[in-house]
């Protein structure tokens, strides 16, 4: 049963702002701390998991596709095929890298058609545009290019 005399030597202390603020504080940080744990669990379930293949940055910036990992070290190459290694601690890969949209997003379809001129673009003629354009003639005189 509850007795509202046990809680009487603790009311003063609750009703203080510098212990609330305390106590909020106190929560705040340990809110932090698990979040901060949280992520460096994913961070380091994600080095452990490394395969080659994986594109992914590391602390400097550097980014490459792993081509071998070990115990303490993975070997990254900057360009696929192009036989340039570089070793690496795990503990230096930041992230994952992960093209938007696939690796397709990179490229053009081959369905697009690039028009060479800008008269196919707005659809006229371009023999018109070409008269208009080409610095080689000189108006004659009514004002129109020959």
């Amino acid at each position: 049963m509850f007795c509202a005399t046990t809680w009487e030597p603790f009311t003063p202390m609750f009703k203080d702002p510098i212990f609330v603020v305390l106590v909020i504080v106190f929560i705040g940080m340990i809110w932090m701390t698990t979040r901060q744990r949280k992520t460096q669990r994913e961070a380091q379930s994600f080095i452990e998991t490394l395969t080659p293949g994986t594109r992914v940055m590391t602390m400097a910036g550097y980014v490459g596709y792993v081509v071998e990992t070990d115990e303490q070290y993975v070997t990254l190459e900057s360009v696929p095929g192009s036989g340039a290694h570089t070793l690496w601690m795990k503990a230096a890969i930041r992230k994952p890298i992960v093209p938007v949209g696939g690796e397709e997003a990179a490229g053009l379809d081959s369905d697009v058609e690039i028009p060479d001129d800008v008269a196919k673009l707005i659809g006229e003629d371009s023999s018109d545009i070409d008269k208009l354009t080409r610095p080689d003639t000189e108006p004659d005189d009514n004002g129109e290019k020959k």
